[in-house]
């Protein structure tokens, strides 16, 4: 039973990253050009990731200084010391 279900996982993720460099057209480049732009795209995401994270976030909370964080975030009870940098 888990044999398929694992199998069935693999299947997906198999036919989804082989739309992936179908329509990025990945697949037609070499192998060191295809890591070389995975990288550039896993940096670009972790850039974009920490903006938003450290800027946005900040600036959310300038725009209604009344609302905690800790109002906002479901679990997060106020004293918890619930941090946004």
């Amino acid at each position: 039973m888990s044999n398929m279900i694992v199998d069935n996982v693999v299947e997906f993720a198999s036919y989804w990253w082989f739309r992936y460099l179908m329509v990025t057209e990945l697949y037609m480049v070499e192998k060191w050009e295809r890591v070389t732009i995975h990288v550039l795209f896993m940096v670009l995401f972790c850039v974009f990731w920490y903006f938003n994270y450290s800027v946005l976030l900040s600036l959310a909370g300038l725009i209604s200084p009344n609302t905690l964080i800790a109002d906002i975030l479901p679990g997060a009870h106020q004293g918890q010391g619930v941090k946004v940098i």
